[in-house]
């Protein structure tokens, strides 16, 4: 017992990789774990990592928006959404199976400082194929929609993004009271993936049903992409966007902090 106690303090392994060590059957492990040392499985909490100065800054942002869905409830809606994402022959990471033995939620969290890796071009990226991919593709989609007039453009703050050539572009092409954008009038919070419907919603809902095709190459993998992107329903978005309203509600009253566990 003191072998199995010892195994969940360590909250490195699960109960099948202890019993394995120990020679026990899982089921032997588990029952102890639950029956004798009341101990029981709590899934550990993947989150983004916030600097002391970043939650003044993401809580600023969150009164920003409120007042402008206070001058128009429709603003929000017509927020053109920019993220990036890798897909991978070999599919993501699952954390599904992360799990901490104790006697109550100890509701803690594992920091991720990996930075994003850009899956919608397959070359190097700088700020000028960035500035191309905006103009030649971005850009003609807007206008031949009727939308370039009343769309606000957001993006986070990578490099690339931020460059004096590709902001010189977002302020000729929508005018700077509509660019979310680090060093523009309006920025984007820093270090906030829970904030953007492309991160907390969209790549996982798409990975999952992109995977779930099992692409074996390249280019199959792109045909999944954009086959499920196609069947994306337009209430799928917009209750994506509303969730971004609950996420900002759940900004305030935490000062600015974390809110993923609030949402759980």
């Amino acid at each position: 017992m003191e072998a199995i106690a010892s195994e969940a303090a360590s909250r490195t392994s699960s109960a099948r990789e202890a019993a394995r060590r120990l020679g026990l059957p899982p089921s032997s492990v588990r029952n102890i774990l639950r029956r004798i040392l009341q101990l029981y499985p709590y899934k550990l909490q993947s989150c983004h990592e916030l600097l002391p100065a970043d939650t003044a800054q993401r809580e600023a942002f969150a009164k920003w928006a409120f007042s402008k869905m206070e001058q128009d409830p429709n603003w929000v809606f017509n927020i053109l959404w920019t993220d990036e994402a890798h897909f991978s022959l070999h599919g993501d990471v699952n954390n599904h199976n992360w799990r901490i033995w104790a006697t109550s939620n100890p509701r803690e969290t594992f920091f991720e400082t990996q930075c994003p890796v850009n899956g919608w071009i397959t070359e190097t990226v700088n700020a000028q194929p960035y500035r191309t991919l905006l103009r030649e593709t971005v850009v003609p989609c807007l206008i031949q929609r009727g939308q370039i007039s009343n769309v606000t453009f957001m993006q986070d703050g990578a490099t690339i993004h931020t460059a004096n050539p590709v902001k010189a572009f977002l302020i000729q092409t929508f005018g700077e009271d509509r660019i979310v954008s680090r060093r523009c009038r309006y920025p984007w919070p820093p270090r906030s993936p829970d904030l953007t419907p492309a991160d907390f919603w969209l790549w996982g809902n798409l990975k999952s049903r992109v995977y779930l095709s099992g692409p074996s190459s390249l280019s199959e993998m792109k045909d999944a992409i954009r086959r499920e992107v196609s069947s994306i329903h337009p209430d799928m978005l917009h209750s994506a966007v509303a969730g971004f309203v609950t996420r900002l509600e759940c900004l305030l009253p935490c000062g600015g902090g974390h809110v993923e566990h609030i949402l759980v």
